[in-house]
């Protein structure tokens, strides 16, 4: 375990802001094809406050910075590894849902933009390529 709190203050995550940690799935989908748009943007904001994060929250202020500046692929690596600690903690139902809600929000995030008019593939295959990889770290 100590392996991951090194990660996470290295990477700027403190006790304060390690509940931003649970936002980091819907960031790197939003930043899968390489940039980040407006509606994007707003679904990773929505799932903050679905998550129960906002603006005056100590946190808030990395999110805006990983939405400002793409973070480095270590963040999701690690946010891999923290799960892998978690999950072995928690019961089948809570990981379950736990997973469910995250990847429901993260899936949000990928189907914000893509089609045209509002028809055809909204997830790119970068997007769905992260939201494989985001639910292999649950085993």
């Amino acid at each position: 375990m100590i392996p991951v709190l090194d990660k996470l203050m290295t990477l700027n995550i403190s006790a304060d802001t390690i509940v931003a940690l649970s936002l980091v799935p819907l960031v790197m989908v939003a930043w899968a094809d390489g940039e980040i748009d407006d509606q994007e943007r707003t679904a990773v904001l929505a799932g903050a406050t679905e998550a129960g994060i906002h603006q005056q929250d100590v946190c808030y202020p990395l999110l805006e910075q990983w939405l400002r500046h793409r973070p480095p692929a270590e963040l999701l690596s690690t946010w891999k590894a923290y799960i892998g600690v978690l999950s072995p903690a928690l019961t089948v139902e809570a990981r379950n849902g736990l997973k469910d809600n995250l990847l429901t929000r993260a899936r949000q995030v990928a189907e914000a933009t893509g089609g045209f008019l509002g028809l055809g593939r909204k997830v790119s295959n970068a997007e769905a390529n992260v939201l494989r990889d985001l639910e292999r770290a649950f085993g």
